[in-house]
């Protein structure tokens, strides 16, 4: 009965938040408040295109047991040594937050993940295939691995009912305490070998944070939140990549 009772009261909070507050979500690259709204943003890197996937390219069941047999004879490695060419999704420089905590893996190239626009053809729009090219600009730049990550904020509101009705009181009401916001945040990443193109992925468990602020302090309360996300992220990632290759 007792875990029933937990069960429904926190089915009853997270309607409540997502009914009030919504639910938002947005790029790590992206953090304007709530909605995203940073400036130069143009969207993100296609995962599948970074990893060499074109959806017209025609691939024998000879290709994928060739590419199976050269992966198992060469296992994807990182070593203390290694060259690391790093690549935020959508954003023109790396995190500094996600630099730090690379730095002591390996030596850090950081290069820059912005969205090149489609190429027009004869058949209108068609996607980018950007592996080679992102290997080869990291091969130019000393690397022989390359870290390329996606990360996205989710957030929902939850209104403080005592302090909301306060926060009607002009000036003064404004300073008060009324919302919380609960913001998770997940990062993935594709750790390539340069020379041959072979990939694996790797994610961390989602992390989350709860906030209170008022009207007038909203968007710095939501920044603030945001950062502590990312560099509490950053290092459980860098802590997970150092143990799964044991560096």
């Amino acid at each position: 009965m007792k875990t029933r009772n937990i069960v429904v009261t926190g089915l009853i909070s997270l309607v409540t938040i997502l009914l009030f507050g919504g639910c938002q979500t947005r790029s790590i690259s992206n953090v304007g408040y709530r909605y995203g709204n940073s400036h130069g943003y143009q969207g993100e890197l296609n995962e599948l295109s970074v990893l060499g996937v074109r959806v017209n390219e025609e691939v024998s069941s000879e290709d994928i047991a060739q590419a199976l047999d050269e992966r198992g004879r060469n296992p994807l490695e990182l070593n203390k040594g290694d060259v690391l060419a790093v690549i935020q999704s959508g954003a023109r420089f790396p995190d500094k937050e996600m630099l730090g905590s690379l730095e002591p893996l390996a030596k850090i190239v950081p290069l820059s993940g912005v969205s090149p626009k489609p190429r027009e053809d004869r058949r209108g729009k068609e996607s980018i295939r950007m592996d080679k090219s992102l290997r080869m600009a990291a091969a130019k730049g000393g690397a022989n691995k390359m870290l390329v990550y996606w990360g996205i904020l989710e957030s929902a509101s939850e209104p403080e009912q005592a302090a909301k009705q306060l926060s009607w009181v002009p000036i003064a009401g404004r300073l008060i305490p009324d919302e919380t916001q609960h913001v998770q945040i997940r990062v993935k990443a594709a750790l390539i070998d340069v020379a041959t193109g072979h990939w694996t992925l790797i994610r961390t468990e989602p992390l989350q944070d709860k906030r209170m602020s008022s009207r007038l302090t909203r968007a710095s309360s939501d920044l603030k939140q945001v950062l502590a996300l990312k560099e509490k992220a950053y290092g459980q990632f860098a802590k997970d990549l150092k143990e799964r290759f044991q560096l």
